[in-house]
């Protein structure tokens, strides 16, 4: 006969009493953010760092892909077939299937030159003078985007990498390149040869403000409590100073 402690122990090991539920994670590489340059092939960086610890505190497990285009990963958001993404931008309302949960907010896309190009830029509407190599799926500021969707499908180039965008730049083949200066700066920190070769130039902040950045969460997820656990987390690792000492510069403290 089994001993009502020994069958105890049998039952915890195969059914746990507080077993995490466990959510996919969709996810791209995003220069300084995200990278998947290792033997296997596995998502690392601040953001694989921030995200583990919110689904720490959350009370839930993360399920993270491999290396996967945004475009698709979000089209998996909407069909839930995924449960998360980080680091979106939400045009008007967004996506009627995903809910969007703010984290933090990332410095404006800035505008990166040839090295002997010395213009300066005031206003936005300069854009439409020049030829801009743009990272195909990247959304720009609305006030960007206002001015790119006017021009012309010849004066906006879309490439698949950042130093794609760097690189047309530095041989003149395009005017200027539209970028997050945090991937900006991860990719010149792995080519140096590159950095002499362009400048950069931001807009006005009073014109260009930080957008904010957010965890998309599939509203098809049966997780009805993550969604406020996220928020918690979020907050309290705003308040404690985790969010801050992760991302460093990469990302700003948002507030509505």
């Amino acid at each position: 006969m089994v001993k009502l402690p020994a069958l105890l122990c049998c039952l915890v090991a195969a059914f746990p009493l507080f077993a995490k539920e466990q959510l996919r994670w969709c996810v791209w590489e995003f220069p300084g953010n995200v990278n998947f340059n290792n033997p296997a092939k596995t998502a690392q960086g601040v953001s694989v760092d921030f995200m583990q610890e919110m689904a720490r505190r959350a009370g839930f497990e993360l399920s993270i892909s491999k290396a996967t285009p945004s475009s698709r990963c979000l089209k998996e958001l909407a069909d839930g077939d995924s449960d998360l993404v980080v680091g979106i931008l939400k045009t008007g309302d967004g996506r009627e299937a995903i809910e969007y949960i703010p984290y933090g907010a990332r410095q404006p896309d800035r505008v990166y030159l040839s090295a002997t190009d010395n213009r300066r830029l005031e206003q936005v509407t300069e854009l439409s003078t020049m030829t801009l190599a743009a990272i195909r799926n990247y959304g720009f500021h609305p006030k960007v985007t206002a001015i790119v969707n006017a021009m012309p499908p010849n004066q906006v180039i879309r490439v698949n990498s950042i130093y794609s965008a760097l690189e047309i730049v530095a041989k003149h083949r395009v005017t200027a390149a539209l970028l997050p200066p945090s991937q900006v700066s991860a990719v010149l920190q792995e080519n140096p040869e590159l950095a002499p070769q362009i400048r950069e130039v931001s807009f006005p902040l009073n014109i260009v403000v930080p957008q904010p950045v957010y965890i998309g969460l599939a509203k098809s997820c049966k997780c009805p409590k993550i969604s406020q656990a996220i928020q918690q987390s979020i907050a309290a690792m705003t308040a404690d100073g985790s969010i801050k000492h992760i991302f460093g510069d990469r990302l700003i403290e948002f507030t509505d």
